[in-house]
């Protein structure tokens, strides 16, 4: 048997720890480092200390060898060292008498001369005094070192050295006061480097807060949308990426929720205009074999009707569903517009005569060749010619017309109809499926409703664009626009 993985941590927790992984390393780098400074900074002025005593001491020395002539007085370590000593109680005792230091009991003193009796005995074994020939006049036995580099104090009497103090500087602190010194500035670093790291804790797990809530409430609002809730939103008011998030996931969830309304409603007018044609064939079927009506001409005339429109209707569908797709196929090549209109006119000027309606053609002389498929703009224009001859009352005029933009860019290809018109608030929803002008949807007048979206795809597919607007013969102008031969293999499918 298997044990349960432990719960996954979560984006909050590992903003928390990275964000005090990342404080301890930036302390623990900075403390390395102020440590390594301060102690090689520290020994710098512990050593520029031990030299101003150096460069004092080779001044007494400087008096003592003008008063005897000779180093006879430093023939043993024990004179050195009381010279030494004499040398730093002076001084600590004239600090006193100027008033460098506040007035205190004379034990005062006597401390400063114990620390100053340390410092010297740490002096002596790195201290040299040397002769104007380099000789060794006092000090240790050992030889000067050469490594690290003595520091030198020259001993001048009357303008004329006469030799040389040397020290060899410190490697490391050896005064107990000095390292007690750094213990203590260590220990405050540390005790900074410890409030560093809670303050980071901290800091983190308010920004996690801050940052992780708006991803918490989107992934929230995407469970909500995979159950089919459509209608959630967020409500993050920010300026940040966060926020821009938050808009592009409303944006989305509205358009999952237009999809979803429109496919119902997709649904319900395929099941009406499937519904209508089936109901009536079933009808007339069930009349005939009841005896109600006879089998006739006019039966089967009807009958066929009926088949004609429902065959009608499943290829609107059908070609909608594949222009939607981009599956409609599409075969480019040069293309006469001129002929194309006269091809059209032709074909339907005995329909919309018979239905009372005027064919105008109102074409120039010449035109730029296009660079289109003439059998679907052919479908293009027969679905607004359909349009027209449905919902144009008699006696009317349906004019069609060909001319260029302005700039000369477009040739435009236009549909008139008369009266009835449609109030302009309506016309975008004109292209619209099952979209008809009259409320009634009487099939007597409307068809499938699919035929100004089928064109507007096949415009689109040739890379112009469908517009409706009133006309001047007072009912509704289709406009094609179309792009020049120059521009119009930009809007040939892939």
């Amino acid at each position: 048997m298997s044990l349960p993985k432990p719960p996954a941590m979560g984006l909050r927790g590992r903003l928390v720890i990275i964000m005090i992984l990342m404080a301890v390393t930036v302390v623990v780098l900075d403390t390395t480092l102020t440590r390594w400074a301060f102690q090689a900074r520290f020994l710098s002025y512990v050593n520029e200390q031990e030299r101003e005593v150096v460069e004092r001491l080779a001044q007494q020395l400087a008096d003592v060898h003008a008063e005897f002539g000779d180093w006879r007085l430093l023939e043993s370590r024990r004179n050195l060292a009381r010279l030494l000593m004499r040398n730093l109680s002076e001084e600590a005792a004239g600090d006193l008498r100027e008033g460098s230091r506040p007035p205190g009991p004379r034990e005062e003193l006597r401390e400063d001369l114990r620390e100053n009796l340390r410092t010297t005995r740490m002096l002596l074994p790195r201290l040299h005094v040397l002769d104007a020939q380099g000789r060794q006049v006092a000090g240790p036995r050992e030889a000067l070192p050469t490594d690290p580099q003595p520091f030198f104090a020259p001993i001048v009497v009357e303008g004329v050295e006469v030799g040389r103090v040397a020290l060899t500087p410190l490697n490391t602190l050896a005064r107990e006061a000095d390292l007690r010194f750094v213990r203590e500035h260590m220990r405050t670093l540390w005790w900074i480097a410890l409030i560093a790291v809670i303050l980071a804790s901290l800091v983190g797990i308010a920004l996690g807060r801050y940052l992780l809530a708006p991803v918490r409430a989107v992934a929230t609002g995407a469970r909500e949308l995979a159950a089919g809730h459509y209608d959630t939103r967020l409500n993050i008011d920010r300026s940040d990426e966060l926020g821009a998030l938050a808009r592009d996931f409303n944006l989305l969830a509205a358009g999952l929720e237009s999809n979803r309304e429109s496919r119902r409603r997709w649904l319900a007018d395929i099941a009406h205009e499937l519904r209508t044609p089936l109901a009536v064939l079933r009808a007339e079927i069930e009349a005939l074999r009841d005896g109600v009506r006879t089998l006739d001409h006019d039966a089967m005339a009807a009958l066929a009707d009926e088949a004609a429109r429902l065959g009608h209707l499943v290829d609107d569908l059908h070609h909608l569903a594949l222009a939607d797709a981009g599956a409609l196929s599409y075969n480019f090549a040069g293309l006469d517009p001129i002929a194309l209109l006269n091809t059209t006119a032709q074909r339907y000027q005995q329909r919309l005569e018979a239905a009372g309606l005027t064919l105008k053609l109102v074409l120039p002389d010449t035109a730029p060749e296009l660079f289109a498929d003439g059998e679907r703009l052919e479908q293009l224009l027969a679905n607004l010619l359909e349009n027209s001859l449905r919902y144009t009352d008699a006696p009317g005029t349906v004019q069609l017309s060909l001319g260029s933009s302005a700039d000369n860019t477009e040739v435009r290809i236009e549909v008139d109809d008369s009266a009835p018109g449609v109030p302009a608030e309506e016309l975008p929803q004109l292209f619209e499926r099952f979209a008809r002008r009259e409320a009634s949807r009487d099939r007597a007048s409307g068809g499938s409703g699919l035929g100004l979206a089928i064109a507007r795809r096949i415009a689109e597919a040739h890379g112009g664009r469908l517009e409706g607007d009133a006309s001047e013969l007072g009912g509704v102008r289709m406009t094609l626009h179309l792009p020049r031969p120059t521009d119009a293999t930009a809007g040939k499918p892939a």
